[in-house]
């Protein structure tokens, strides 16, 4: 079990989500005026985007980000492993989808800016982190089940060569 672990790593994600969460509240062009948003922007020729700090929707996107936090924290907590087993992939994919499209659809600036595009794209990274590391855990479960299984087998033929021999 490295550093990288599932549980690990879903809970950067649900730090992550708390945390824009909370700016999203305090002032959202902390997130916009970041430098490496800025960085990206411009590296990936993406509109940016400037928003009031007190604009209605950033209410709502703040709860949003709570909701997907929370939908994590819960079966996490619970140590949910088939969970996420089937969630983390339809996420993987689908952030992909978008992340691929916010880059490629220039005519529609909703899809087609940063915020967007820098969003999914962690979440890509997240998710694909989360995906390998639960593979790996399921392998080693896997091998270790195996073994004792192995091992029970070699006991039983061992209790079936004495009974023959008495």
């Amino acid at each position: 079990m490295g550093v990288l672990s599932s549980v690990n790593v879903l809970f950067v994600r649900i730090a992550f989500l708390f945390t824009l969460s909370y700016l999203v509240l305090k002032d959202v062009n902390i997130i916009l005026e970041n430098s490496y948003l800025e960085i990206l922007s411009q590296s990936m020729n993406l509109p940016a985007i400037a928003m009031n700090k007190y604009s209605a929707q950033l209410g709502m996107v703040s709860m949003l980000f709570v909701t997907l936090a929370l939908g994590d924290l819960v079966p996490l907590l619970e140590d949910n492993k088939m969970y996420f087993g089937s969630a983390v992939p339809v996420r993987l994919l689908i952030f992909f989808v978008v992340t691929g499209l916010s880059y490629i659809w220039e005519g529609n600036l909703y899809i087609h800016n940063n915020v967007v595009f820098a969003y999914s794209f962690v979440e890509v990274w997240l998710n694909f982190i989360i995906y390998n590391s639960l593979r790996e855990e399921k392998m080693e479960t896997f091998k270790a089940k195996s073994q004792v299984m192995a091992a029970s087998e070699l006991l039983d033929e061992d209790d079936v060569v004495a009974a023959a021999a008495d």
